[in-house]
């Protein structure tokens, strides 16, 4: 177990670790410091203290996605309802608290069918022994009863409620002037962080995305890792589904529409590997600031929406690339 735990963790130490090989390892970063080096020079209002909270406001929801994302990454899936959960939760959050007058039941609503569609997605892994491929068909198909769901609940309109001042802070309150959505997401990914390198849990999931042969024979119930993780992504994509409803206590079953390859590209820009369960929190936060900072800056400079998609498929091309680089 020990020796099949370094073979995770530690990198391969007969290569020479010259610059090139740390530039290499370390893509990621050299692409956030350059990013912020780009929106200070370009931009006048990019180091002002209202950009940067708006920013951290802003990509909270992309990072609480990001997280749950990671983890069927971490586990050899690939999460494509996300997105429709976002949705389905949302409208359920704001549909119930509107029809019971709770806003605590609204949003227990709402993390039960996220933890319910992600269960369904890990139990339909475990019948199909399904990898990163099986995955992407199975969360697509997933994601379109996800939609489908949303869309018949509210008969395709959006939905307004009110919520409870404590509820309305998760999305627009702030903490020292620093946005408290931004402050859960933080605190989210480091409760994940421990959790993936510090417990046995976190240990037997790297297992299972490294590789599930060798996590079988140390004891590892792959299957079981796959169906948490996916039921983890599920519930996380409800905690974003919350926040985002809480900014403006409405909520539209649409809202989840390309919010699953945000994720993703965050993800992957950040270094998490596609294919082996290599990766953690620290990559989220760095991809997901990457991305966020690309569409800031953007903004800032005026770009228009439709020019914004076409880097964003491009900021996605080249995160495959590196993923597809680091393992050379």
């Amino acid at each position: 177990m020990k020796g099949f735990t370094r073979a995770i963790e530690e990198r391969d130490l007969s290569r020479p670790y010259g610059v090139l090989n740390w530039m290499k390892d370390n893509t990621s970063l050299i692409i956030l410091l350059a990013l912020v080096i780009a929106g200070a020079v370009m931009t006048q209002d990019f180091f002002t203290w209202d950009n940067i909270t708006n920013l951290f406001n802003r990509i909270s929801v992309n990072g609480i996605m990001a997280i749950g994302f990671t983890l069927t990454f971490l586990v050899g899936g690939f999460d494509l309802s996300i997105g429709s959960t976002l949705s389905l939760a949302g409208v359920l959050c704001v549909g119930i608290e509107a029809s019971s007058g709770s806003t605590v039941v609204g949003m227990i609503t709402a993390l039960a069918a996220g933890a319910g569609m992600g269960l369904l997605n890990g139990i339909l892994m475990k019948i199909t022994r399904g990898e990163s491929g099986e995955a992407f068909l199975i969360t697509l198909g997933t994601s379109l009863v996800g939609t489908s769901l949303a869309l018949t609940y509210c008969n395709g309109y959006d939905l307004y409620g009110s919520g409870a001042p404590w509820y309305k802070a998760l999305g627009q309150g702030s903490v020292g002037g620093f946005p408290v959505a931004a402050l859960l997401w933080i605190g989210i990914m480091i409760i994940v962080q421990i959790a993936i390198k510090k417990t046995k849990f976190g240990r037997n999931l790297l297992y299972s995305g490294a590789n599930k042969h060798s996590a079988f024979l140390a004891g590892v119930d792959v299957n079981k890792m796959k169906i948490i993780a996916f039921t983890l992504a599920g519930m996380l994509a409800a905690v974003a589904a919350i926040v985002m409803t809480a900014r403006t206590t409405a909520a539209s079953p649409r809202s989840g529409t390309g919010a699953d390859f945000d994720a993703a590209i965050a993800t992957l820009i950040g270094g998490n590997s596609l294919i082996d369960g290599k990766g953690g929190m620290t990559q989220v936060f760095i991809g997901v600031l990457i991305y966020g900072l690309i569409t800031n800056i953007l903004n800032l400079l005026g770009v228009e929406s439709v020019v914004q998609y076409i880097v964003k498929g491009l900021v996605l091309l080249l995160a495959i690339c590196l993923d597809k680089l680091k393992r050379r």
